[in-house]
């Protein structure tokens, strides 16, 4: 099905994160400008630029006011409930105007034969996307995450019977082990001893 991205359509999408700081936050890295209308395009880049130097959204009466615009101001209860509506819909726009623009900028790069810009540029605007997994949520069945990790066979001993019970067997392979703690307290001399640890292993 061929979905219209019509001017209200991304009125609506500029009306919604304007009012949602979490909901742009999410979207910051996929909102371009160049992917709304024309007549949108000056709104956009007004509150990417005020974000960009004022670390905080403004307000649609700034937007108003700067850019001559009729955004209206969304009821944050609204908000809430259509928030997923809203970061599904903008992923699928955004991606649309990207590959769009690929396709048509490709035109000339084809007749020139510039055959790796082209698939370059068409793989990065399929690309295009929110990030889905913000990582490990460690309050999320913390037994059932730390038994997964206690019972996986790619733990590294660190050679101290005593670190190891606590690490149920050792570091596990492929994560990052950070090491902190005060001046002095020692962090220099627990590596060199576990690298002697890993060398008479």
């Amino acid at each position: 099905m061929n979905k219209e991205y019509n001017v209200e359509l991304q009125k609506l999408y500029l009306e919604m994160l304007v009012s949602n700081p979490e909901a742009f936050v999410r979207v910051q890295n996929i909102f371009n400008p160049r992917n709304f209308d024309r007549s949108l395009r000056p709104i956009a880049t007004f509150v990417l630029n005020y974000v960009d130097e004022y670390k905080t959204l403004p307000e649609v009466n700034q937007i108003n006011s700067k850019t001559g615009s009729k955004l209206q101001d969304v009821v944050t209860e609204q908000l809430e409930e259509h928030s997923n509506w809203l970061l599904d819909e903008f992923e699928q726009f955004s991606r649309h105007k990207e590959l769009e623009r690929a396709i048509l900028d490709s035109a000339d790069l084809l007749e020139k034969g510039d055959y790796g810009l082209v698939e370059a540029k068409i793989k990065e605007a399929v690309q295009v996307g929110l990030t889905k997994d913000m990582g490990t949520d460690y309050w999320d069945n913390p037994r059932e995450r730390l038994m997964t990790l206690k019972t996986s066979n790619g733990q590294v001993s660190t050679g101290w019977e005593m670190f190891d019970r606590k690490l149920f067997g050792g570091f596990n392979r492929g994560e990052l082990q950070i090491f902190a703690g005060g001046s002095g307290s020692g962090k220099s001399l627990f590596m060199q001893n576990l690298a002697v640890n890993w060398v008479l292993a």
